[in-house]
Protein backbone atom coordinates (compact mmCIF):
# COMPACT_ATOMS: atom_id res chain seq x y z
CA UNK A 1 0.00 0.00 0.00
CA UNK A 2 2.73 2.58 -0.69
CA UNK A 3 5.40 3.43 1.44
CA UNK A 4 5.54 3.82 5.46
CA UNK A 5 5.24 7.26 4.67
CA UNK A 6 1.78 6.84 3.35
CA UNK A 7 0.88 5.33 6.68
CA UNK A 8 1.67 8.10 8.96
CA UNK A 9 -0.51 10.58 6.64
CA UNK A 10 -3.44 8.64 6.81
CA UNK A 11 -4.74 10.22 9.97
CA UNK A 12 -4.45 13.78 8.26
CA UNK A 13 -6.03 12.87 4.91
CA UNK A 14 -8.88 11.62 7.07
CA UNK A 15 -9.15 14.48 8.84
CA UNK A 16 -8.98 16.07 5.57
CA UNK A 17 -11.40 13.96 4.14
CA UNK A 18 -13.97 14.71 7.24
CA UNK A 19 -14.23 18.49 6.35
CA UNK A 20 -14.51 18.45 2.61
CA UNK A 21 -17.57 16.11 3.28
CA UNK A 22 -19.14 19.32 5.02
CA UNK A 23 -19.67 20.63 1.85
CA UNK A 24 -22.11 19.27 -0.92
CA UNK A 25 -20.53 17.13 -3.72
CA UNK A 26 -21.83 15.44 -6.84
CA UNK A 27 -22.22 11.68 -6.97
CA UNK A 28 -18.69 10.67 -7.98
CA UNK A 29 -17.15 12.99 -5.35
CA UNK A 30 -19.09 11.52 -2.60
CA UNK A 31 -18.85 7.85 -3.43
CA UNK A 32 -15.02 9.14 -4.04
CA UNK A 33 -14.50 9.66 -0.49
CA UNK A 34 -17.17 7.09 0.82
CA UNK A 35 -14.21 4.51 -0.40
CA UNK A 36 -11.48 6.47 0.89
CA UNK A 37 -13.47 6.82 4.47
CA UNK A 38 -13.38 2.91 3.80
CA UNK A 39 -10.16 2.44 2.94
CA UNK A 40 -9.20 4.22 5.94
CA UNK A 41 -11.22 1.98 8.12
CA UNK A 42 -9.84 -1.07 6.36
CA UNK A 43 -6.60 0.24 6.72
CA UNK A 44 -7.07 1.09 10.60
CA UNK A 45 -7.69 -2.98 10.91
CA UNK A 46 -4.66 -3.50 9.30
CA UNK A 47 -7.06 -5.51 6.33
CA UNK A 48 -4.22 -4.77 3.70
CA UNK A 49 -6.27 -6.19 0.07
CA UNK A 50 -9.77 -5.09 1.19
CA UNK A 51 -8.02 -1.40 2.14
CA UNK A 52 -6.17 -1.35 -1.69
CA UNK A 53 -9.34 -1.91 -3.48
CA UNK A 54 -11.25 1.01 -1.56
CA UNK A 55 -8.56 3.14 -2.45
CA UNK A 56 -8.63 2.02 -5.74
CA UNK A 57 -12.60 2.27 -5.95
CA UNK A 58 -12.02 5.92 -4.72
CA UNK A 59 -9.03 6.92 -7.43
CA UNK A 60 -11.59 5.76 -9.72
CA UNK A 61 -14.25 7.58 -8.61
CA UNK A 62 -12.42 11.01 -7.66
CA UNK A 63 -11.07 10.60 -11.21
CA UNK A 64 -14.35 10.47 -12.83
CA UNK A 65 -15.61 13.75 -10.97
CA UNK A 66 -11.95 15.32 -11.91
CA UNK A 67 -12.78 14.47 -15.90
CA UNK A 68 -16.15 15.63 -15.26
CA UNK A 69 -16.38 18.83 -13.15
CA UNK A 70 -12.49 19.76 -12.98
CA UNK A 71 -11.98 21.00 -9.05
CA UNK A 72 -9.73 21.52 -6.74
CA UNK A 73 -11.20 19.30 -4.44
CA UNK A 74 -11.58 16.23 -6.77
CA UNK A 75 -7.72 16.31 -8.06
CA UNK A 76 -6.83 16.72 -4.01
CA UNK A 77 -8.91 13.30 -3.37
CA UNK A 78 -7.47 11.54 -6.22
CA UNK A 79 -3.75 12.69 -5.39
CA UNK A 80 -4.65 11.44 -1.60
CA UNK A 81 -5.95 7.84 -3.33
CA UNK A 82 -2.50 7.93 -5.21
CA UNK A 83 -0.68 8.72 -2.10
CA UNK A 84 -1.91 5.75 -0.40
CA UNK A 85 -1.30 3.90 -3.79
CA UNK A 86 2.27 4.68 -3.89
CA UNK A 87 1.33 6.13 -7.52
CA UNK A 88 3.99 8.90 -6.76
CA UNK A 89 4.08 10.38 -10.40
CA UNK A 90 0.39 10.58 -10.51
CA UNK A 91 -0.11 11.96 -7.28
CA UNK A 92 2.19 14.78 -8.10
CA UNK A 93 0.11 15.77 -10.83
CA UNK A 94 -2.86 15.72 -9.26
CA UNK A 95 -1.96 17.80 -6.07
CA UNK A 96 -0.51 20.35 -8.76
CA UNK A 97 -3.55 20.48 -10.77
CA UNK A 98 -5.13 20.72 -7.28
CA UNK A 99 -3.44 23.94 -6.46
CA UNK A 100 -3.63 25.49 -10.09
CA UNK A 101 -7.25 25.11 -9.68
CA UNK A 102 -8.01 27.20 -6.43
CA UNK A 103 -9.74 26.30 -3.41
CA UNK A 104 -12.55 28.14 -2.13
CA UNK A 105 -12.92 30.51 0.33
CA UNK A 106 -11.64 29.08 4.09
CA UNK A 107 -10.45 26.36 2.43
CA UNK A 108 -6.75 27.62 2.74
CA UNK A 109 -6.21 24.18 4.92
CA UNK A 110 -7.11 21.99 2.01
CA UNK A 111 -4.47 23.81 0.12
CA UNK A 112 -2.40 23.57 2.76
CA UNK A 113 -2.83 19.30 2.05
CA UNK A 114 -2.72 19.46 -1.03
CA UNK A 115 0.73 20.80 -1.18
CA UNK A 116 2.46 18.76 1.79
CA UNK A 117 0.88 16.10 -0.89
CA UNK A 118 2.91 17.06 -3.43
CA UNK A 119 6.23 17.29 -1.01
CA UNK A 120 5.63 13.76 -0.08
CA UNK A 121 4.71 13.17 -3.77
CA UNK A 122 8.42 14.89 -4.94
CA UNK A 123 10.59 12.86 -1.72
CA UNK A 124 9.11 9.62 -2.85
CA UNK A 125 10.29 10.41 -6.45
CA UNK A 126 13.83 11.29 -5.06
CA UNK A 127 13.44 14.93 -5.24
CA UNK A 128 14.10 15.76 -2.27
CA UNK A 129 15.55 19.67 -2.14
CA UNK A 130 12.11 20.91 -3.39
CA UNK A 131 10.12 18.57 -0.92
CA UNK A 132 12.08 20.16 1.89
CA UNK A 133 11.71 23.47 0.80
CA UNK A 134 8.00 22.62 0.60
CA UNK A 135 7.76 21.53 3.91
CA UNK A 136 9.65 24.52 5.06
CA UNK A 137 7.41 26.72 3.66
CA UNK A 138 4.29 25.04 5.41
CA UNK A 139 6.08 24.92 8.44
CA UNK A 140 5.89 29.23 8.11
CA UNK A 141 2.63 29.55 6.62
CA UNK A 142 0.37 26.84 7.34
CA UNK A 143 -2.86 27.57 10.14
CA UNK A 144 -3.78 24.06 9.79
CA UNK A 145 -2.01 22.13 12.83
CA UNK A 146 -2.04 18.66 11.82
CA UNK A 147 -0.41 19.59 8.34
CA UNK A 148 2.46 22.15 10.43
CA UNK A 149 3.31 18.84 12.47
CA UNK A 150 2.96 16.42 9.75
CA UNK A 151 5.15 18.66 7.79
CA UNK A 152 7.36 19.15 10.39
CA UNK A 153 7.94 15.25 11.27
CA UNK A 154 9.17 14.92 7.28
CA UNK A 155 11.15 18.00 7.98
CA UNK A 156 13.07 16.63 10.65
CA UNK A 157 13.16 13.06 9.16
CA UNK A 158 14.70 14.05 5.58
CA UNK A 159 17.31 16.86 7.48
CA UNK A 160 18.58 14.69 10.10
CA UNK A 161 19.00 11.63 7.47
CA UNK A 162 20.88 14.38 5.43
CA UNK A 163 23.22 14.96 8.12
CA UNK A 164 24.62 11.46 7.97
CA UNK A 165 27.24 11.95 5.35
CA UNK A 166 28.41 15.23 5.85
CA UNK A 167 32.00 16.23 7.48
CA UNK A 168 32.17 16.96 11.34
CA UNK A 169 32.00 20.62 10.78
CA UNK A 170 28.86 20.98 8.23
CA UNK A 171 26.96 18.78 10.22
CA UNK A 172 27.81 20.57 13.23
CA UNK A 173 26.52 23.68 11.45
CA UNK A 174 23.47 22.04 9.73
CA UNK A 175 22.41 20.52 13.41
CA UNK A 176 22.87 24.18 14.64
CA UNK A 177 20.63 25.68 11.70
CA UNK A 178 17.84 22.27 12.81
CA UNK A 179 18.02 23.56 16.02
CA UNK A 180 17.45 27.04 15.10
CA UNK A 181 13.81 25.59 13.17
CA UNK A 182 12.91 24.00 16.18
CA UNK A 183 13.41 26.41 18.47
CA UNK A 184 11.11 28.95 16.40
CA UNK A 185 8.55 26.09 16.43
CA UNK A 186 8.48 25.95 19.90
CA UNK A 187 8.17 29.70 20.42
CA UNK A 188 4.86 29.76 18.36
CA UNK A 189 3.41 26.92 20.32
CA UNK A 190 5.39 25.54 23.30
CA UNK A 191 2.78 23.47 24.69
CA UNK A 192 3.25 21.10 21.69
CA UNK A 193 4.99 18.33 23.04
CA UNK A 194 5.95 17.46 19.19
CA UNK A 195 8.00 19.72 18.88
CA UNK A 196 9.99 19.14 22.00
CA UNK A 197 10.15 15.26 21.01
CA UNK A 198 12.01 16.78 17.58
CA UNK A 199 14.44 18.91 19.48
CA UNK A 200 15.17 16.24 21.70
CA UNK A 201 16.57 14.20 18.63
CA UNK A 202 17.95 17.27 17.63
CA UNK A 203 20.35 17.32 20.61
CA UNK A 204 21.37 14.19 20.77
CA UNK A 205 22.90 14.22 17.35
CA UNK A 206 24.66 17.28 18.90
CA UNK A 207 25.88 15.75 21.34
CA UNK A 208 23.66 17.55 24.19
CA UNK A 209 22.41 14.39 26.17
CA UNK A 210 21.17 16.93 28.83
CA UNK A 211 19.31 19.16 26.74
CA UNK A 212 17.81 16.11 24.72
CA UNK A 213 16.98 15.05 27.95
CA UNK A 214 15.29 17.96 29.49
CA UNK A 215 13.25 18.08 25.74
CA UNK A 216 11.86 14.54 26.15
CA UNK A 217 10.36 14.63 29.56
CA UNK A 218 8.77 17.83 28.50
CA UNK A 219 7.58 16.37 25.37
CA UNK A 220 6.25 13.50 27.73
CA UNK A 221 4.70 16.00 30.02
CA UNK A 222 2.55 17.36 27.25
CA UNK A 223 2.31 14.39 25.47
CA UNK A 224 2.31 13.03 21.94
CA UNK A 225 0.51 11.66 18.86
CA UNK A 226 0.94 8.12 19.03
CA UNK A 227 1.97 5.71 20.90
CA UNK A 228 4.67 4.77 18.69
CA UNK A 229 5.99 8.32 18.96
CA UNK A 230 5.57 8.27 22.59
CA UNK A 231 7.28 4.86 23.00
CA UNK A 232 10.74 5.97 20.82
CA UNK A 233 10.59 9.28 23.32
CA UNK A 234 11.26 7.01 25.80
CA UNK A 235 13.46 4.98 24.50
CA UNK A 236 15.46 8.67 24.05
CA UNK A 237 14.73 9.27 27.84
CA UNK A 238 16.43 5.79 29.03
CA UNK A 239 19.69 6.33 26.49
CA UNK A 240 20.04 9.95 27.56
CA UNK A 241 19.78 8.72 31.57
CA UNK A 242 22.19 5.68 31.02
CA UNK A 243 24.66 8.40 29.14
CA UNK A 244 24.65 10.57 31.72
CA UNK A 245 24.10 8.45 34.94
CA UNK A 246 27.10 7.39 33.55
CA UNK A 247 29.26 10.77 33.14
CA UNK A 248 27.88 12.96 35.80
CA UNK A 249 30.48 13.66 38.88
CA UNK A 250 29.23 11.71 42.26
CA UNK A 251 26.84 14.69 43.32
CA UNK A 252 25.35 15.38 40.26
CA UNK A 253 24.38 11.77 39.74
CA UNK A 254 22.69 11.44 42.30
CA UNK A 255 20.39 14.33 41.98
CA UNK A 256 19.86 13.56 38.26
CA UNK A 257 18.67 9.81 39.59
CA UNK A 258 16.51 11.18 41.95
CA UNK A 259 15.01 13.48 39.75
CA UNK A 260 14.42 10.83 37.10
CA UNK A 261 13.02 8.40 39.83
CA UNK A 262 10.11 11.06 40.52
CA UNK A 263 9.15 11.33 37.02
CA UNK A 264 9.30 7.28 36.13
CA UNK A 265 7.18 7.12 39.18
CA UNK A 266 4.80 9.73 38.06
CA UNK A 267 4.51 7.99 34.61
CA UNK A 268 4.12 4.34 35.83
CA UNK A 269 7.62 3.22 34.53
CA UNK A 270 8.81 -0.12 36.22
CA UNK A 271 12.26 1.17 37.12
CA UNK A 272 14.23 3.95 36.10
CA UNK A 273 14.93 2.18 32.58
CA UNK A 274 12.40 0.42 32.17
CA UNK A 275 8.66 2.39 30.53
CA UNK A 276 5.33 0.37 31.24
CA UNK A 277 4.61 -0.91 28.01
CA UNK A 278 8.25 -2.56 28.16
CA UNK A 279 8.15 -6.19 28.03
CA UNK A 280 10.15 -8.14 30.42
Amino acid sequence: MGSSRAVRFRALFALALALLSASGCATHLRNAKAAYAEAQEFSRRYQTEQALAAYKRSLVESGLEARKNPSAQAFMLKGMAEVNLGLWGDAELSFVKASGLGFEAGEAWASDVSLLGLAISFEELGLGDPALRAYENLLGKSAFKPVRLAAAQRYFDLTLLRTLGLGDKEKSRALADLAKVVDRLEAGDFACGFYHYFHSQVESHRGDQRRSYEEAVTARELGLPSEKILRDNDNQIVFCYDTLAGALPASERDVFTAAHASWTKKWGWKDARTPGWKQE
